[in-house]
């Protein structure tokens, strides 16, 4: 008896440790591989033609992505990085480059409106894009962070 109960507790353990492990992938950028808690305010979601949604730390992640699977990508969402609100990824105006490097670098930080990305320009520098200009600039560069 007391081996079935040692057998259970040691299935339970093993299975809790897979769990957590699980989750704990889940919870980072599926191509950079940093933290998307504590980046909410940059995440971008993927949502591909099979159904399959992908969240990305930052737009620089889910750029690369949007890029080089056009073809198969249904749609996108990113955080407005003023309100953090979720916008459409192809409406959304793009900072590139700017001092300010809230997840990935070099950043690519998106806003809601032109008007806000101008604003945190003047204080952080960078280039804006519109998104059909910033997946053609974003494949220019590494997949990757540059350091």
């Amino acid at each position: 008896m007391k081996t079935k109960r040692l057998l259970a507790l040691v299935v339970v353990l093993m299975l809790a440790v897979v769990l957590a492990g699980a989750a704990a992938a889940e919870d980072k950028c599926p191509l950079c591989g940093m933290s998307i808690s504590g980046n909410e305010n940059t995440a971008f979601v993927v949502t591909m033609k099979t159904g399959e949604k992908t969240t990305y730390c930052c737009a620089h992640c889910g750029l690369w992505v949007m890029a080089k699977d056009k073809d198969k990508v249904e749609s996108a969402q990113t955080r407005d990085f003023i309100s953090g609100e979720w916008i459409d990824a192809a409406k959304a105006v793009y900072l590139f480059k700017s001092k300010a490097v809230p997840a990935c670098n070099p950043s690519w930080i998106a806003f809601g409106s032109k008007k806000e990305a101008e604003m945190f320009k003047k204080g952080f520098g960078g280039k804006i894009y519109g998104y059909t200009d910033a997946l053609k600039e974003r494949v220019k560069h590494p997949e990757g962070m540059e350091m």
